[in-house]
């Protein structure tokens, strides 16, 4: 018994530890972890809408906001309810202070109560003033959610210029390597001196370190970027260059050239001028306190000594109540005051930020048409230095001089790699705040 014991726990303990192995090598072979996710801009957008964390606390707060409004609409419809009530008292006195001898006695009464604002102010001002919370709730969303794709595109910018830099890197490094082993025959065949390969190979060590740096970089932006859409940190992602690779010239400037085209595209901008609706109805309401408030209000029942004792009477009540502010301590004119101090507020806001949209809006189109030049010029100076390394070779080869001229030359070719790389990264990034001026960052796409 206690041998068949031992080896039932011997094999389950075999099975806990082979289980998690069995579900890894499952995992795997279903490609979760091992295959590389492929993602374009287009579909790094829409992840961002439908997996980002704070695009998802944003949209709650949107739905939030809606059902707040519901609450406030509640209060202008008819309320309903069902009361019941069963009791036991003594009297002592009457209503007129005469003394009574009367037993303890039963009460029982049920209602139908209904209740009916037929003219409130403030419930209806609290309703707008709601209504007006879920339009800038849903503006404010925008505006984070275009936050969000602006730092997508940034980091998908940022790591494809990363991953850029490191093929430099590695060509440099490699072109060094060549120097060196070029440097060595040299040396051997007695045409230069020993400086010279000692000169290469520091350069080697040089571009060995660039090169790890370089990796460095493209492992963080890629974590970030796995970071911002939500992803397993360990799975691998390959990101599409065409962005990067075919690099388009800015878009016509005519079309963009009224700042009313923009405030009707910007969530900034729409966002704020429901803030200022919302101010000017904050306004009015503050005035409409001193409005009589109506209710209708009604019920229906019977009353009994105790329920169901088949003795009940029907028992109804009609009634419309109004209430008029006489006095109340100056509070409703020092919320009128304060509404107007928040209106003219807003005011200064809305027409700080339309500034601040024309300024963000010209300044993005002269960026744009100098980075964009900029390329061109970076792309001659590659060409260039391109030239420079290979007429620097030959005359090394030919032994016309020592190997520091084909050295610099090889410097001044990985500067002006690394000058495009730059200048299309910043081309990128200023169609990303032309983009993000006129209201949309997927317009970078265009």
């Amino acid at each position: 018994m206690f041998r068949e014991y031992k080896t039932f726990t011997i094999f389950k303990a075999f099975c806990l530890i082979l289980l998690p192995a069995v579900v890894l090598a499952e995992d795997t072979q279903d490609g979760l972890p091992s295959e590389p996710l492929y993602l374009s801009l287009t579909e790094v957008f829409e992840r961002v809408k439908s997996q980002n964390l704070q695009v998802l606390i944003g949209k709650e707060s949107v739905l939030r906001a809606l059902e707040q409004s519901y609450q406030r609409k509640a209060a202008l419809l008819p309320q309903f309810a069902i009361r019941a009530q069963q009791t036991r008292q003594q009297r002592t006195r009457d209503f007129v202070s005469a003394e009574l001898n009367t037993p303890p006695f039963n009460s029982f009464a049920s209602r139908i109560e209904a209740s009916l604002s037929v003219f409130d102010t403030q419930a209806y001002a609290d309703f707008k003033i709601a209504g007006l919370n879920e339009a800038i709730a849903a503006r404010d969303y925008e505006v984070a959610t275009q936050d969000i794709l602006e730092q997508s595109v940034l980091l998908y910018f940022t790591h494809l210029s990363d991953l850029r830099a490191l093929e430099i890197a590695s060509a440099n490094l490699e072109r060094e390597r060549s120097l060196l082993e070029l440097a060595t025959q040299q040396f051997e065949a007695g045409a230069v001196v020993k400086i010279d390969v000692t000169r290469t190979d520091v350069r080697v060590a040089t571009e060995r370190r660039a090169v790890m740096e370089a990796e460095i970089a493209v492992e963080a932006s890629s974590l970030q970027m796995k970071a911002l859409l939500n992803l397993d940190l360990d799975r691998e992602i390959k990101l599409d260059r065409g962005i990067i690779e075919a690099v388009n010239a800015p878009p016509a400037i005519k079309a963009y050239g009224l700042i009313e085209a923009l405030a009707a595209a910007r969530p900034e901008l729409q966002s704020q001028q429901k803030v200022l609706a919302q101010a000017e109805l904050v306004k009015k309401a503050a005035g409409w306190q001193r409005l009589p408030a109506i209710e209708l209000f009604a019920n229906w029942g019977y009353d009994s000594s105790q329920a169901f004792d088949g003795e009940a009477g029907e028992a109804w009540l009609v009634g419309l109540r109004a209430r008029v502010p006489l006095w109340e301590g100056g509070r409703i004119a020092a919320q009128k005051r304060e509404a107007s101090a928040a209106l003219r507020q807003n005011e200064y806001l809305m027409r700080d930020l339309r500034n601040q949209v024309a300024r963000e809006f010209k300044f993005s189109l002269l960026e744009m048409e100098s980075r964009y030049a900029q390329i061109e010029v970076a792309r001659d100076e590659m060409r260039l230095g391109q030239d420079e390394v290979e007429q620097a070779r030959e005359r090394y080869r030919e032994g016309l001089g020592d190997n520091r001229e084909l050295i610099d030359a090889q410097t001044s070719l990985a500067s002006a790699q690394h000058s495009h790389l730059r200048a299309i990264y910043l081309y990128g990034l200023s169609r990303l705040a032309f983009a993000r001026s006129i209201g949309s960052v997927e317009r970078v796409l265009d």
